[in-house]
């Protein structure tokens, strides 16, 4: 790990061209919530933090080339985290029992709070839960994973057993999970002592998006993310010139479930609900065609996949239900016309891309 940590260093700039794209685009947003109502507004938000969970999916698939179905894990257990601290923050008043205990523990029996769910009403441990829970998972498994040298389809197969096996442990915890409903009917976010009202919540998801994306870049363009991206071209000859594989593997795998984290947590006080449905290998493979349609190792293709999508599906539910196969349609014609996505269609000038630098070396 302190091998893969030493590498996040000279990254190089932001090209002008994309310096300015990116400037107008955050303008864009920020005038948003502005111009459009409050359902625009807060879809918007929603897709925002679809897109950054691709980018988070993005860093691990895009840039290493482990493809896996487990994110929608990570998004949930820092949802779960945070929907925990606002529903324990409920007033007695808006408790169906009117006690500190949520109703759906009481339903199933409890008279108090279990004591590793107790903490999470307390603001700063909520915060950290959200973050190191699915880290501390992510950081679990990918040692087992990467440190015993399991590689290609194995890497796949495994996240959709964990994901499937998570869903199935979350539903029938009901007493501490709300089952398949979730936790729902939380209460409002509060900072400062202040209620956060939905144009808040969009711009706090704004902020941690583009702090998520200059992030990522500065670390994909660093001497990090060339060792990367040779990774997923050639692991045996990175291993060859000494280079601790499994270290960087473990460390982008930890990280990219920490922003997958952070995206559930900021999910639940803008839905006001988590449940186990984004556990489930439908949502972690609807953050996979986020990435595929986008395109792999861009990280702005996730954000406009998850926009275009989300949109498309907000307009075809009108029209009818079927909007799944209009989706799998766009990802036919993606995966047979544009295999790079479409930030394909993008001259290619635009990118000062590592990649570059690896096709010299």
């Amino acid at each position: 790990m302190a091998q893969a940590l030493g590498q996040v260093q000279q990254s190089s700039f932001i090209p002008k061209k994309w310096q300015i794209i990116n400037l107008v685009a955050l303008l864009i947003f920020i005038i948003f919530p502005f111009v459009a109502g409050t359902f625009q507004t807060n879809l918007m938000a929603k897709l925002l933090l679809f897109g950054i969970l691709g980018v988070s999916l993005d860093l691990v698939w895009g840039f290493t080339g482990i493809l896996s179905f487990a994110h929608g894990v990570f998004f949930t257990l820092g949802g779960y985290a945070t929907a925990y601290y606002l529903k324990l923050n409920l007033s007695a008043a808006a408790n169906n029992y009117g006690g500190t205990v949520p109703d759906f523990m009481v339903w199933n029996g409890l008279k108090e709070l279990p004591w590793f769910i107790a903490p999470l009403q307390y603001f700063p441990v909520a915060i950290v839960a959200m973050v190191a829970i699915p880290a501390g998972f992510a950081y679990a498994i990918g040692s087992f994973i990467f440190r015993s040298k399991v590689s290609g389809v194995y890497i796949t197969v495994i996240t959709l057993a964990i994901a499937s096996a998570l869903t199935t442990f979350f539903v029938s915890q009901q007493a501490y999970t709300g089952g398949t409903n979730g936790i729902t009917d939380v209460s409002k976010l509060i900072l400062f002592g202040m209620v956060v009202p939905p144009i808040g919540i969009y711009f706090i998801i704004l902020a941690f998006a583009t702090l998520t994306i200059a992030g990522s870049w500065w670390l994909t363009k660093s001497n990090f993310g060339l060792i990367l991206r040779s990774i997923k071209e050639n692991e045996k000859r990175i291993s060859y010139l000494g280079y601790d594989v499994a270290s960087f593997k473990i460390f982008v795998w930890t990280l990219s479930a920490a922003i997958a984290g952070i995206c559930g947590g900021l999910f639940v006080p803008l839905n006001n609900f988590i449940s186990p449905v984004y556990l489930g290998v439908a949502f972690g493979t609807q953050i996979v065609i986020w990435v595929a349609v986008g395109g792999r190792g861009t990280l702005f293709g996730p954000v406009i996949a998850a926009i275009l999508l989300g949109q498309l599906q907000n307009s075809v539910d009108r029209i009818t239900q079927d909007w799944q196969l209009i989706v799998g349609i766009i990802l036919m014609v993606v995966v047979l016309f544009l295999p790079d996505g479409l930030m394909s269609l993008l001259p290619n000038k635009l990118f000062s891309s590592s990649s570059n630098k690896l096709e010299k070396t």
